[in-house]
């Protein structure tokens, strides 16, 4: 059983050590600019803030009670056998899609450099019980992933691995963690593997992200796609209603059923129906749309505001109406000056 402050491995995967003092610094590991939450660009700096955002999986750890209908608690199947079931394997770098799937695609984040170095372990992660818990789950979901040569050398091929790393010490590092693992001492998150974004989607949505779901990565690309998608919906369903109205006319053309009283009556309130219903969702589908269309809008424009004040510059159409404003007012005192000395 592993200590709580010890990294889970002592094995140097990545060929020379590196010095105490590029370890205390850790910008040699770390990306060339990253994004804060406020959508600003700056150069990365190993602390907390950064290190939440590339370990910390708040979202799902949100909806943890519900991840039973979106996977099994199991480690997730190897590459090899993403592969085999079709799946693109698509990079990411953020950790709330790490193993999340949906049709024939399977989200995986790379393992970072900083990851596999014990030492920063020791200094950058292991003082915050959070990032540790995160940090051990995420690496022991790459146990599982690369566990063949095959998946090593796809690991490589895909970028999800630094390229020092060779596969004997890759099978040194997994052989040490997996003798010292303790699920207990993971993520709750990474209890379970593979999961399904659309149902965690729908998850999202009943606990009140209606529109948006948890994420929007497979969504409609465009309100057009939208549109289509549902009117496609639509007409499969009308489709079906035609077979059923041809079936009722050749029903009522049957002595014996048009003696019937209920399957007249059924006949006719399905035929009005069947006239009501595609006005009444076609009405409704442009009522959804349009909502969302309003609700975006509102969101852009408040983020917009906010971004320019943050950014301290003013919109280029603010700069524009007041140089057409201080230009109308030159003019005019200018007129007035002219007037002024006719007199």
């Amino acid at each position: 059983m592993m200590d709580r402050l010890s990294p889970p491995f002592n094995t140097h995967v990545l060929g020379d050590v590196t010095g105490q003092e590029t370890v205390q610094d850790g910008t040699s590991y770390l990306p060339a600019s990253r994004r804060t939450k406020k959508d600003h660009i700056i150069v990365p700096q190993a602390d907390t803030e950064f290190l939440s955002g590339e370990l910390l999986v708040n979202r799902i750890n949100a909806v943890q009670d519900w991840l039973w209908i979106c996977g099994r608690p199991m480690p997730p199947r190897p590459l090899h056998h993403q592969v085999s079931l079709s799946r693109e394997i698509i990079i990411t770098e953020n950790p709330g899609l790490h193993l999340l799937w949906s049709s024939k695609r399977i989200f995986i984040k790379p393992l970072p450099s900083w990851l596999l170095d014990p030492e920063f372990w020791r200094v950058y992660i292991l003082n915050d019980a959070s990032l540790a818990q995160c940090a051990r789950g995420f690496l022991f979901s790459y146990t599982a992933l690369i566990a063949y040569e095959s998946d090593f050398r796809l690991a490589h091929d895909k970028g999800l691995i630094p390229s020092p790393v060779t596969w004997d010490s890759w099978k040194d590092l997994v052989s040490e963690v997996l003798q010292n693992h303790d699920m207990a001492m993971v993520n709750a998150r990474y209890w379970y593997g593979e999961l399904r974004l659309d149902r965690l989607n729908t998850v999202y949505r009943f606990k009140g992200s209606v529109f948006r779901g948890y994420s929007k990565v497979t969504g409609h690309s465009d309100y057009k796609d939208l549109i289509a998608d549902n009117f496609a919906i639509l007409a499969t369903l009308l489709g079906y209603v035609v077979l059923i109205l041809s079936s009722l006319q050749v029903g009522l053309g049957v002595d014996r059923l048009l003696e019937s009283t209920a399957f007249v009556n059924f006949s006719y309130g399905f035929t009005v129906f069947s006239i009501l219903a595609p006005v009444i969702a076609g009405f409704g589908i442009f009522v959804v749309i349009l909502i969302m269309f309003a609700s975006n809008w509102l969101v852009t424009k408040k983020y917009e505001e906010r971004r320019f004040k943050e950014m301290g510059v003013e919109p280029y159409w603010r700069n524009k109406s007041g140089k057409e404003r201080t230009a109308s007012v030159r003019k005019r005192d200018t007129s007035r000056s002219k007037s002024s000395d006719v007199v």
